[in-house]
């Protein structure tokens, strides 16, 4: 019975990380880098420069630096190129759309107090991996990991400017999510594997040998929580960032099955409730001179609250250790006014992965692991009104491996488990100020 709980803890673990993702196969762990291209053109470096009215989901107290009332309208293709043991996913290609709305009664980005409005969405579709291979793990049990991941965040608050110096925003945030996973087995005989006896697989308290599937429909679930953010201006040359991102307090995800010949489901019905952690981010903008702009933020992700231990009801066990660590994410954003219609933007992006090479099996379905991105972009104003902006993102490969030591884990996945990723994001985005 122990070895069946061990057993099943891993196998679960492998496709409950996948719930917990925002972008399940992003690059700061589950997130996205930036909301939009000109975002992702200073690889996220945007906590004290306001770009766009998008802002208001990167630091909602932005929006009241914006030149008058603005609307901003995009979408990325990610293509996220990952390999287990050599297989590739079949899945590799993902929109991302991204919109944003702020309303400034004055008009203008001034030193008078004045308050204004925003609406942020973000949104992802189709996120995933699907491993699917007769070969996937070798001579393990594992042949198929199928999930789809959708999500999309809304912000709606506003942000109100002092004076020329300081601004406070406040914004709540609504979420949805959706969440469909797809296991299949091939459990091998294992009469006169052991010894010289002929055993069978109920009598090694194994799964009885041949092809099992477990199979969850989409769920859906909605949550809530809030960003409280800051913008300080010390001088011409220097300005300053903060934002808290609150935990994101969702539902639980609950699916109505019927208990067949799988090794995960135990239940008619599976609960789970997958809640999106908290962030703090810190950043300074400095402007040495008038046409350009540095900036370098760092962001603490609170991981470890929401991805250590995930509590579950319907399946074998009642909760899987993913034992992800708490992740820091360091950037570093350019932004050069070339001439008054055209903007050119660069960026650097860092952060450990935060699953250790001992918890990748329990995080296959979801390898969140690329660590390092750089970033190319630009804005050019078709007119007074129409801005046309474009970025694009690299993240390096990464490859990290465990030796599968244990019993349990090299009939589930072979000898050895490798996962290599890296990642390509090509973004554009409609800008309207009126």
């Amino acid at each position: 019975m122990r070895f069946r709980k061990k057993l099943f803890s891993a196998v679960l673990a492998a496709g409950l990380v996948v719930g917990a993702a925002s972008v399940s196969n992003a690059t700061n762990g589950y997130y996205m880098i930036g909301t939009g291209a000109k975002d992702l053109g200073m690889a996220g470096a945007v906590v004290a420069n306001p770009q766009d009215a998008s802002t208001i989901l990167q630091n909602p107290a932005g929006i009241a630096w914006l030149e008058g009332s603005t609307v901003d309208i995009g979408g990325a293709l990610f293509s996220p190129i990952r390999k287990y043991n050599g297989d590739n996913s079949d899945s590799k290609y993902f929109v991302i759309p991204s919109a944003g709305l702020a309303i400034n009664s004055l008009g203008c980005n001034c030193d008078t107090p004045h308050f204004v409005f925003g609406v942020g969405m973000y949104g992802t579709s189709g996120m995933g991996v699907d491993w699917d291979s007769n070969n996937l793990t070798k001579n393990g049990w594992l042949k198929k990991a199928y999930s789809n991941m959708q999500m999309m965040e809304m912000s709606i608050g506003g942000a109100y400017r002092f004076n020329g110096h300081l601004s406070i925003g406040f914004a709540p945030v609504f979420v949805y999510e959706a969440l469909q996973m797809e296991f299949g087995w091939n459990v091998p005989d294992y009469k006169n594997t052991f010894g010289h006896g002929v055993y069978t697989n109920q009598q090694m308290h194994m799964p009885s040998a041949g092809v099992h599937t477990d199979s969850l429909d989409t769920a859906n679930a909605y949550g809530v929580g809030f960003d409280l953010g800051a913008v300080y201006k010390i001088n011409e040359m220097v300005q300053l960032g903060f934002v808290y991102k609150s935990k994101r307090w969702m539902q639980k995800l609950e699916w109505n099955t019927v208990p067949g010949n799988g090794l995960m489901i135990r239940g008619n019905d599976v609960k789970m409730r997958l809640d999106m952690p908290r962030q703090l981010a810190f950043g300074i903008n400095f402007r040495p001179i008038r046409q350009l702009r540095l900036e370098t933020d760092v962001r603490w992700i609170n991981y470890h609250d929401v991805m250590n231990e995930v509590d579950v009801s319907g399946l074998a066990i009642s909760e899987w250790p993913f034992h992800w660590d708490n992740q820091w994410v360091y950037s570093i954003g350019a932004e050069f006014y070339a001439t008054k219609a055209l903007t050119l933007r660069a960026g650097f992006n860092y952060a450990k992965s935060p699953i250790d090479d001992d918890d990748l099996n329990a995080n296959i379905v979801a390898p969140a692991i690329v660590q390092t991105h750089v970033a190319l972009g630009a804005s050019y104003k078709i007119s007074k009104n129409f801005e046309v902006s474009m970025a694009y993102v690299h993240a390096f490969e990464h490859k990290q491996t465990h030796k599968n030591t244990t019993m349990q884990d090299q009939m589930m996945y072979g000898p050895e488990t490798e996962i290599k990723m890296y990642q390509n994001t090509f973004a554009a985005q409609l800008t309207y100020n009126f």
